[in-house]
């Protein structure tokens, strides 16, 4: 317990911060640096079914964006939504610097998986999304609930914020998957997006893995070129490993250049290309990618952010993924420190992560 001149000690020192303006850190990324799952825990709803309530307190006290602004004795800023993109992280960036007077005196901004995307909520959308028996209100599921607030902007986005997984859970819908609730008579479907999956199909149609790490990169330019504009000394930190892949394609990229197509069809991008693809088409894709010179622009971007100063491509996640911890690769399972019981960093994961920061930042001279 604190003595009472203690209390007022804590007290006069926030009346001072908040007073004097003291200098703000601007921070974003997704639900990792949100602070997804510190400080949940679960509830029953009245009707009946499981919800997870969050001190939001205690979160945003305890996740490395806090952490480490009051390393430099600063205030964070943290823009972060659960289940944002890069497309997302770099929007509301810029949205935020455009629309506050008062500007960060620096940046660290945390890149998410780069596979998800963003789609309008647009009236078209409106029309086709469903309720579900947990949420019934479009604008409740629009606020995305303890995942969707953010220290600017409120709960509400121009964006939805789908990532890949989404098509996955439509198919199960779609295929087999029958919904357990009935109000009113009418059976109401847990999939929001049912209606939606010649929209979602016709997404996955005009964009692959290899052209979302081509945005990946290409985003973390957009943040730190747009830092540049205000001459803000910033970091941008590689969270889930999307820096690691982008070498695995950079290199299957340069053996598709140099190899006759014939002999790279059945060798490369096999996470890409299913098993029984027409041969024929996968050459005619492979003779593209050496006519499009994809491999010579991949590689442009990935050296140019590789060896930026202000890039940190310390593999974070190898903190708290299950995946790393029996990951038979050398060195990554003395890394593991611990995860919550839905994947995201514990509050240990949030301190190491703060102080990995606060050491890069000062190693590299950005503060």
């Amino acid at each position: 317990m604190l003595l009472e001149e203690e209390q007022y000690d804590l007290v006069s020192t926030k009346y001072y911060k908040e007073t004097y303006h003291m200098p703000t850190l601007l921070t974003n990324g997704c639900s990792i640096t949100l602070g997804a799952e510190l400080g949940e825990t679960t509830k029953t709803h009245k009707s009946g079914f499981e919800y997870q309530h969050c001190d939001t307190n205690y979160r945003d006290n305890n996740r490395w964006s806090s952490k480490l602004a009051s390393k430099f004795d600063m205030k964070a800023i943290n823009l972060a939504r659960g289940g944002g993109s890069n497309w997302r992280i770099w929007r509301s960036t810029q949205d935020y610097l455009l629309d506050n007077p008062n500007q960060p005196y620096a940046a660290v901004i945390q890149m998410t998986e780069p596979s998800r995307f963003q789609i309008p909520i647009s009236y078209d959308f409106v029309k086709k999304w469903r309720p579900s028996n947990k949420v019934r209100n479009f604008h409740d599921w629009a606020g995305g609930g303890i995942y969707g607030s953010s220290d600017y902007g409120g709960q509400y986005e121009e964006y939805s914020h789908w990532n890949w997984g989404e098509q996955h859970q439509l198919q199960s819908f779609m295929n087999d998957r029958v919904d357990k609730g009935i109000e009113n008579g009418k059976v109401v479907d847990e999939n929001h997006y049912v209606d939606m999956a010649d929209e979602i199909t016709g997404y996955f149609l005009i964009n692959d893995q290899i052209h979302c790490y081509f945005d990946y990169l290409r985003h973390i330019l957009y943040l730190h070129h747009l830092f540049e504009s205000y001459n803000m000394p910033h970091l941008i930190v590689d969270m889930l490993e999307g820096f690691t892949i982008c070498q695995f394609i950079r290199d299957e990229l340069s053996q598709v250049e140099e190899m006759p197509v014939d002999v790279s069809v059945n060798k490369f991008f096999n996470y890409i290309i299913p098993q029984d693809a027409d041969p024929e088409k996968v050459k005619v894709w492979f003779d593209y990618i050496k006519r499009s010179n994809m491999h010579t622009k991949f590689s442009n971007l990935f050296k140019t952010v590789a060896t930026a100063n202000w890039f940190d491509g310390h593999p974070y996640r190898n903190y708290f993924s299950k995946v790393t911890r029996e990951c038979p690769r050398e060195g990554m399972n003395d890394m593991y420190i611990g995860e919550m019981p839905r994947g995201h960093p514990n509050e240990v994961c949030h301190t190491v992560i703060a102080e990995r920061m606060f050491s890069e930042i000062q190693r590299r001279n950005i503060l």
